[in-house]
């Protein structure tokens, strides 16, 4: 395969793109997330986020997916649980081991979490014109898209229109 000078830089284009989205996406995040006056961590919330948008989960597979170790992932959920956010029950799999599920006041703190979190950025937001605003609004749609797509690959997908 042949691939032209337009070719790669179109390549290393999207590549630099996809680098500056993951570090501003995940640096706005950080940021935005450090809510005062909450006392659990950001991996407490995306936790409880997972079991949110995935439903029940083993705490092995919790571990994993926040790239921290089962003894430190099941002494946050015995945390989460004893806030009455948490509730385990067995794994209908494999009677041995446990499924941790979300439960509506989980739900009801994590909603709460990131409204406090989005009354940290609406200020700012109040400060660009309309059409930033706008901007941001369709930027948000594409994140959302991206995240979908990068969650669920499919495995062939179909060129994009051209604009």
């Amino acid at each position: 395969m042949i691939v032209n000078d337009t070719e790669r830089s179109e390549a290393s284009d999207q590549d630099a793109l996809a680098l500056e989205l993951t570090r501003t996406s995940g640096r706005f995040s950080r940021i935005a997330g450090r809510v005062p006056g909450v006392g659990y961590s950001l991996i407490a919330w995306r936790v409880l986020a997972e079991l949110e948008q995935h439903g029940a989960a083993r705490v092995s597979e919790l571990a994993a997916q926040q790239h921290v170790a089962q003894p430190s992932m099941t002494g946050l959920l015995q945390r989460l649980e004893g806030e009455g956010w948490l509730a385990r029950r067995p794994d209908p799999a494999d009677g041995r081991a446990s499924l941790v599920g979300i439960t509506a006041g989980g739900i009801a703190a994590l909603n709460d979490y990131r409204r406090a979190s989005a009354a940290r950025v609406g200020p700012h937001l109040r400060g660009l014109s309309d059409f930033d605003r706008a901007t941001l609004a369709r930027a948000a749609e594409l994140l959302h898209e991206l995240s979908e797509q990068i969650e669920h690959p499919r495995t062939e997908r179909p060129d994009p229109e051209p604009d």
